[in-house]
This record gives C-alpha cells, structure tokens and sequence, in this order.
C-alpha cells in the first residue's frame, strides 16, 4: 500500500508541472485547456429593426458584444498562497515520518493523551456511521416496510392470492350440486320449472 502511494506521489508532482501557474513562469495549460468551450457572448437587443438615431440597419456583428475578460489575479497573492501550501505539505511529511518512521512510540503515547481525536480520526469522522444512520437505514426501512411488506406482499400478492382463494372457495360449493344423482338432477329440474311457472303466473 505505501509503494501505491508513493508512485501517485511521483505522479501528482509530474502532473501539477504541466499546470504550472503564470505567477511562476508557467504556461498552465490545465487552466486554459476549456478555455475556447466557455467563451461567452452577450447578445444586446436593439430597439428596433434601425438604430435609434441612424438610418441603418443594425447587424449581426454589431449585437454579438464579447464579454469582457476577468482582470488577472495577483501575481504575488499567488506565489505567497503556493509557498504556503508547500509549506504545510513539508510540515505534514516532517511531521508524519517523525511517528510512523522514527519515532513510532511518541505516536503512541501521543494517541493515549489524545484518545478523543485519535477515535475521532480512526473513524474517519464518523461519516459513514452518519451516511448509513441518515440514509441507508431509513431507505432499508422504507424498502422493507412500504415497498416489500405493503406493496409486494400486501397489496400484489395479496390480490393475487386473494383472486385464487375466491375462485377456489367458490368452486368448493359449487362442485357440491354436481351429486351424479339422476333423481337429484330430476328434483332440481322439476323445482326449477316450478319456480319459473310460478313467477310468470304471479307477474
């Protein structure tokens, strides 16, 4: 893992000589790379087909007004900004090879009388603890309670097993006229011939 970080090291310090800023003789291409994609016009509406005042028209060219161009920064704000930002990345290599590589001990001892900060770091500030109490369990909760138990088991396969117990209950009392007894059959016949002679006498 440290032979890793070492090959990005040498890669980030090869990649930032290609940008290096104009306050320090550089060209910084980086900056300048999408430079001609983010050209910005702005277009001026004329009053009217004519300039006011003149009697000609007004054309294209004249209504496409370039944007003017930011004024640089200072060039001495900069190199001040970049010596510092050096400064403090020194400061953190010193000060890392100090307890990982010679003095592993005080980096120790160190952690026992800040053990607040060490825990703090060691868990990376507690971000995914967060990240998974604010957005992973409650999506685990909805997902659960909304989506798997209320819609799939309640409501979909609720109706569809609710489809096939109706058919099945019903085929269950139906299936009961179907004796295979000719003299029931004949009952039934006889009595449904009675009922409908009787509506239609009593209409």
């Amino acid at each position: 893992m440290a032979l890793a970080l070492v090959v990005l090291a040498f890669g980030s310090i090869l990649a930032g000589l290609v940008g290096v800023p104009h306050a320090w003789g550089g060209s910084n291409r980086i900056e300048t790379f999408l430079e001609p994609s983010f050209e910005a016009h702005q277009v001026v509406a004329a009053p009217s087909e004519f300039q006011v005042g003149e009697g000609r028209p007004t054309t294209r060219r004249e209504l496409a007004v370039e944007k003017p161009s930011e004024p640089a920064a200072d060039e001495s704000t900069e190199r001040q900004l970049t010596l510092l930002s050096v400064l403090v990345a020194i400061i953190g290599i010193v000060i890392a090879s100090y307890f990982w590589r010679w003095n592993r001990t005080a980096a120790a001892k160190a952690a026992r009388r800040a053990a607040p900060i060490y825990t703090l770091l060691l868990n990376k500030y507690y971000v995914d603890e967060l990240y998974n109490a604010v957005i992973v369990q409650p999506i685990k909760q909805m997902s659960t309670v909304v989506l798997w138990r209320g819609v799939d088991a309640a409501l979909i396969d609720g109706s569809v097993n609710g489809v096939g117990a109706l058919v099945r209950g019903t085929s269950t009392r139906l299936r009961r006229l179907q004796t295979g007894s000719i003299r029931v059959y004949a009952a039934s016949l006889f009595l449904g011939a009675v009922l409908i002679l009787a509506w239609y006498l009593k209409r």
